[in-house]
């Protein structure tokens, strides 16, 4: 009797798998704190290029990146540890009452104060991963995307929210849900990032040429 596999069920088994591994070393390299920065970003690359693209392996496509993105990201982490942080103490106080002001405006100032780091929390990361540039000129990528495709950052956003809940309450989904939640996303960044690569993808005549981050 000859064995057979169902190559689709199969693939999706694969698929799978790439996706807990690459959020296993997401966890792994995400214990010192500052390196979560550079451990998303590698996550998010080796979600697209491993799971979606089908090249390479999930380990050597992750710590590729997480070597690319190291610097850069370690130093996007911390500010957004602060910016989260001055989020954070700012809210605390409001809500402690020692800030005397309007309460509406008390509101409107926080709003502020959080939109930028909430619509851009959900690209930096990607967008450190794909495109090369300077800090400053990421963060800019980074918010001028969240702003030009806004129901898309509220989306992703939401399903952020959705799988922070969800490993509020049951915290050894850690070790599960980045993975899905990097595939997921990937849905609606990767039809945003090829908005702003379409000039490069005309350079290539045959579409089998074309590089896996253009496809």
């Amino acid at each position: 009797m000859k064995f057979t596999v169902d190559a689709p069920v199969f693939n999706k088994t694969n698929q799978v798998a790439d996706i807990l591994g690459a959020g296993f070393l997401w966890l792994i390299c995400s214990v010192p704190v500052v390196t979560i920065g550079p451990a998303t970003a590698a996550l998010y690359y080796t979600v697209v290029k491993v799971v979606r693209r089908n090249r390479e392996t999930v380990v050597k496509s992750f710590f590729h990146s997480f070597k690319n993105n190291l610097g850069q990201g370690i130093i996007l982490t911390i500010l957004y540890l602060l910016y989260g942080a001055a989020i954070g103490l700012y809210i605390l106080a409001a809500l402690e009452g020692r800030i005397q002001m309007n309460p509406y405006i008390i509101c409107t100032l926080g709003i502020i104060l959080a939109c930028p780091f909430l619509f851009t929390i959900v690209y930096i990361f990607p967008v450190i991963s794909r495109f090369q540039a300077g800090l400053i000129r990421q963060i800019q990528y980074a918010l001028y995307m969240s702003i030009r495709h806004f129901p898309s950052t509220i989306a992703l956003l939401v399903l952020l929210a959705f799988t922070a809940v969800l490993i509020y309450f049951v915290p050894f989904l850690m070790a599960i849900l980045p993975g899905f939640y990097a595939y997921l996303g990937s849905f609606f960044i990767e039809r945003i990032f090829k908005k702003y690569l379409a000039e490069e993808i005309k350079k290539y005549k045959d579409p089998t040429d074309l590089p896996w981050y253009l496809e």
